[in-house]
């Protein structure tokens, strides 16, 4: 097969896609060809999305009401392929952690890629046409990182969730993998101004053995390759883009 692929009039259901990772991953397909679905609670984001790109269909919602979702992805009709990007991270120490903060980050960073799949998923096994779906994770989930343990706790949720999908929709044609990245240039982790928790933060981007944040776009590449068919075995796993920073004990 040609390592060249094209996702022209595929259609792409992207949530978060108004910001960050998931801003990058919309102006990928959307320049491939791809018929993009973008969900993100951020209405300002998604008003500006739909102004730079208006072939994009840019809804408003929030991944956490399952109803709402399920009517934006039902509405917008058939889905190739999946990205699970909407994400919260609001830092707490372990002893600060209420009820309220504990469902939000599994709300949103785990339950909710139930329901979008669920809702892409049911379309693809009616066509028998298979998909491929790809959720964002993060390096915090193979560690601890001191402020971070809802968000990890739900990343690596998300990880045995997605086994999981992978398992039971397998015989549909249809794959599921996350993509597990480390700090990203732009992403709102680099933002945080807690004192006691960028330490941390920062210990964790000098253990790139290349000494720079990931870049947006280099994610985009990853997943649209876990999308396409050059990646047609891969299902499961969790593939890591960590600029070395898992090989890195120094």
């Amino acid at each position: 097969m040609s390592l060249n692929y094209s996702f022209a009039g595929k259609r792409v259901l992207i949530t978060g896609g108004a910001g960050g990772i998931g801003r990058q991953i919309v102006q990928r397909f959307h320049d491939d060809g791809a018929i993009v679905l973008a969900l993100d609670k951020d209405s300002d984001a998604i008003e500006q999305l739909q102004k730079e790109l208006p072939n994009v269909t840019a809804v408003t919602v929030d991944v956490a009401d399952w109803n709402e979702t399920k009517k934006a992805i039902e509405a917008f009709g058939a889905i190739d392929h999946v990205v699970n990007n909407a994400a919260i991270l609001i830092p707490q120490y372990f002893m600060e952690i209420t009820k309220e903060m504990a469902d939000l980050h599994f709300n949103v960073n785990a339950l909710a890629c139930i329901n979008v799949v669920q809702t892409a998923a049911k379309g693809m096994m009616e066509r028998g046409s298979g998909g491929s779906i790809v959720n964002i994770t993060s390096i915090e989930s193979t560690g601890a990182t001191a402020g971070f343990s809802m968000y990890s706790s739900a990343k690596i949720a998300l990880e045995m969730i997605t086994k999981s999908m992978s398992v039971e929709l397998g015989r549909h044609n249809i794959r599921a993998n996350c993509v597990s990245p480390n700090g990203i240039d732009g992403d709102g982790m680099v933002k945080i101004s807690d004192p006691r928790i960028t330490a941390a933060v920062e210990n964790l981007f000098r253990r790139n053995t290349i000494k720079r944040l990931i870049a947006p776009n280099e994610v985009a590449d990853l997943v649209m390759f876990l999308l396409s068919p050059l990646s047609a075995m891969i299902t499961g796993e969790t593939v890591v883009i960590d600029g070395g920073f898992m090989a890195n004990f120094s």
